[in-house]
């Protein structure tokens, strides 16, 4: 078999691409429109072939009215529009590396090495677009040398604002070591039925061990999300729990079904096959795994999110909307997707029992879920007034202190075993 011939210096196309590029930031920095150019470095003598796959993956993750060429053979440029600030677009070139599997297809030797983004926010002062895109290839270069991941080049002369790409890029590289170290946790918290006290299922909950001291999911997964590293912990998160329930089928204890928590960035188009390959993986039945929506950031593409929802349903796999009544999570969200549940929001819960508000937003809420048909979970039960408040609304489900805090495995297969059934003659 031949070797594939390296990249050739520049087509026509590269030519092509080139001019539009330079037309098209021209407008940008005329009308002063916000965007991220984002230049990436890869090997000098990276295939044609596969720096054609490479462009192919990253443009599944991009806009129609985003941009894309290559500069040179060791640069691809990549326009972001509407990106306002530096988090946002070291997020998004986290998640297109990630997305794009670009070191998994330049290979984790070269990949670790070789691959690198500099960033040029826009509007900005320079006046010609031929400057934006030196500096961002000056900015990659940069990133390289210092075996960081990307590097934002400010407005200033000398300014490369290395406090923020030290601070961003040592805790990604924390997370990725976290993750191989096994330094993440499950921890898993009891869901049972109002009605019949059976125990529902589990959901999944992430504890980082960061250091040696266990640290809750509001101390770093806002840090996760900004620094666009959900896709890396929620694919663990996803592995984890399905790789948990076939140890429990093999070991004869019964766990109905487990859910997982993702990100609302994680609706794209990969995750049905994701979830799928996972599935056939473990051989767990898609009927015993539910994802929970988490509502930190707003859903980029409704109608993207309608479909995938409905492949992952056809599955089999259940969906359901956390943290109903606070950030994005509202009625109109529940159009945006084909939830089969609703979590109520600890919030409303804490203060069923006197305040006018909580306890009729939880009713509403409640009887709206029935009329449609969906499934109404109560988190943060601490209390035998609480659930028997929720009871009396016509509730399904519930969790919380009052049956169980959150608990590693070891401990939630022994309350699977045994646990479950005192915990329901208590409540």
């Amino acid at each position: 078999m031949m070797p594939e011939t390296p990249a050739t210096p520049e087509t026509l196309a590269d030519v092509g691409e080139k001019a539009l590029l330079l037309r098209e930031l021209a407008v940008l920095l005329a009308e002063r429109r916000r965007a991220a150019v984002l230049a990436m470095t890869i090997p000098r003598d990276t295939p044609s072939a596969m720096r054609d796959e490479i462009l192919s993956r990253i443009r599944r993750f991009i806009r129609q009215d985003d941009l894309i060429c290559v500069l040179d053979p060791a640069c691809l440029v990549i326009v972001l529009r509407d990106v306002s600030d530096k988090l946002g677009a070291i997020g998004a070139a986290q998640r297109l590396c990630e997305r794009s599997s670009l070191l998994e297809v330049l290979g984790e030797r070269r990949g670790v090495g070789e691959a690198a983004f500099g960033i040029v926010m826009l509007p900005s002062d320079m006046a010609e677009a031929a400057n934006v895109l030196l500096r961002a290839q000056q900015a990659a270069r940069y990133a390289l040398r210092t075996r960081a991941r990307w590097v934002c080049w400010s407005d200033g002369p000398e300014d490369l604002d290395r406090g923020l790409l030290m601070r961003e890029d040592s805790f990604a590289a924390e997370v990725a070591s976290g993750l191989k170290r096994g330094e993440f946790e499950l921890y898993y918290q009891p869901q049972l039925e109002i009605g019949s006290g059976r125990l529902r299922g589990f959901e999944a909950l992430v504890r980082w061990h960061r250091r040696g001291v266990l640290v809750q999911p509001a101390d770093f997964i806002p840090q996760i999300e900004s620094s666009g590293l959900s896709d890396m912990l929620d694919n663990w998160v996803l592995r984890t729990a399905c790789e948990q329930l076939a140890a429990w089928s093999r070991q004869g204890v019964h766990c109905a079904q487990v859910a997982v928590n993702l990100s609302a960035a994680q609706l794209h188009g990969e995750l049905p096959a994701t979830v799928g390959r996972l599935l056939r993986e473990t051989g767990v039945d898609p009927r015993r795994l539910e994802i929970e929506l988490t509502e930190s950031v707003e859903i980029a593409h409704p109608d993207e999110a309608v479909e995938i929802t409905r492949q992952l349903n056809e599955m089999g796999v259940g969906f359901s909307l956390d943290d109903f009544g606070s950030g994005y999570s509202n009625f109109l969200r529940l159009r945006s997707a084909q939830f089969g549940a609703v979590k109520l929001d600890r919030c409303f819960v804490s203060g069923v029992l006197y305040n006018d508000y909580d306890r009729e937003m939880l009713r509403t809420v409640i009887q709206f879920c029935r009329s449609v048909g969906m499934e109404t979970i109560a988190e943060g039960v601490e209390t035998p007034e609480q659930l028997e408040a929720l009871r009396e609304m016509g509730c399904d489900a519930w969790q919380g202190f009052l049956c169980a805090a959150p608990m590693p495995v070891e401990a939630a297969t022994e309350f699977l075993r045994t646990g479950w059934e005192r915990a329901n003659a208590s409540s």
